[in-house]
């Protein structure tokens, strides 16, 4: 048990490694996590004064805003990637599980995107002069750590999705927006149509955002919070049964360029 969990996390750190080290000549990265984070909290939080809670539920919106669009461009584009460049077969039929391949890419791939998201939005904070109200600083970093587990099993699933079509560049850019709108983090449930409101439901970034909106007011609400874990894992259950799926049919159709 000790040697396969072993195994099992050397190979989860091994494909981060290398997910990070290909980001590294990826110019969209820069865009997702440095360009689109500043743009959007200059625009969003730099036209007007806010109050320190205020100012804190603009920030959670843009940063988790920022991180829906890097998991798409990023974390989901994984395995699309992948058959670019040749290297889908041996990625998904080697002897280690394609599941714990894709895990460790795409956890990769969302911390170094989130970390760029935040170092961006702490700089344009401290530019602007934003006070942001951070009451209880250690809920926070749990809402952090759900935020991450989060994007990486959607980033999970998305890559799996894409997989399975070719237009799956296409998909990405037309996923973005439609969350810009629909997804409860810049625009609130309440603004919405109501036969809309129920989409920003199934996106766990939107109750990680509600738990935050009770942060900064100093009210403490882990309902939000296990929703948005409960929905992570129903991300990462269907992301693995997905995956599984594409890899056995193209093993016997041979339709997702395997070898």
């Amino acid at each position: 048990m000790n040697e396969r969990l072993a195994t099992a996390a050397w190979v989860v750190w091994t494909a981060l490694r290398a997910e990070q080290q290909g980001m590294r000549t990826r110019p969209m990265v820069v865009v997702v996590s440095v360009v689109q984070p500043v743009a959007l909290l200059a625009i969003v939080a730099g036209t007007r004064r806010l109050t320190a809670d205020r100012a804190s539920v603009v920030v959670s919106a843009v940063v988790l805003t920022a991180i829906w669009s890097a998991t798409v461009w990023t974390a989901g584009g994984v395995l699309r990637r992948e058959r670019t460049y040749g290297t889908l077969a041996r990625s998904v039929t080697s002897q280690f599980s394609p599941s714990l391949v894709l895990f460790g890419r795409s956890l990769g791939a969302t911390l170094s995107s989130t970390a760029g998201i935040l170092a961006s939005a702490a700089v344009v904070i401290v530019l602007l002069g934003l006070r942001v109200a951070v009451p209880h600083p250690l809920w926070l970093l749990v809402a952090l750590l759900v935020v991450v587990a989060s994007g990486t099993a959607l980033g999970m699933l998305l890559a799996c999705l894409f997989l399975v079509t070719r237009h799956g560049l296409a998909w990405s850019g037309a996923l973005i927006y439609p969350v810009f709108i629909l997804g409860g983090l810049l625009i609130p449930p309440d603004a919405l149509p109501q036969w809309l409101r129920w989409v920003p439901t199934l996106l766990s970034l939107h109750w990680v955002h509600e738990f935050v909106v009770g942060l900064s007011s100093g009210a403490v609400r882990p309902a939000p919070l296990a929703v948005a874990v409960a929905l992570t894992v129903v991300y990462l259950v269907a992301a693995v049964a997905c995956l599984r799926v594409a890899v056995d049919t193209g093993r016997r159709r041979g339709s997702l360029e395997l070898v």
